[in-house]
């Protein structure tokens, strides 16, 4: 239901270094930061290492392990953020095979993993 919303249709921007997707939360109601996980991230085949990506949303830049610990921050549903991946930088219209899958456990659920896998093929802007 929620697999083609994870990656947004133009989610996929070229930077100086590296590219940056544009990322939904998979889930029908906001939920708290610390309550969402960046469970994977394949670009071309490639598995980006985490260590390599920052999550940022309303201006401020994280860390994926870092949001664990915001139990005060919440991702609104209809909020956009994006996965900034440190990588050798992609061309703007290049085509690319971007895979995001987030995990999401949700407070009110106990013991629910909820994993999200979307698959596209976006043309980096």
């Amino acid at each position: 239901m929620m697999k083609n919303r994870v990656v947004s249709d133009n989610g996929l921007r070229a930077t100086e270094s590296g590219f940056a997707i544009d990322v939904r939360l998979p889930w029908y109601r906001s939920l708290p930061l610390s309550t969402v996980d960046i469970a994977e991230i394949i670009l071309d085949g490639e598995t980006i290492d985490l260590a390599d990506v920052t999550f940022e949303l309303e201006g401020q830049t994280l860390r994926p392990d870092d949001l664990r610990a915001l139990t005060d921050q919440w991702w609104y549903v209809l909020d956009s953020a994006w996965l900034n991946v440190k990588h050798a930088p992609i061309a703007k219209g290049s085509a690319h095979d971007v895979a995001v899958t987030l995990a999401v456990r949700p407070p009110y659920i106990k013991g629910l993993v909820r994993l999200t896998k979307t698959e596209k093929r976006l043309v980096a802007n």
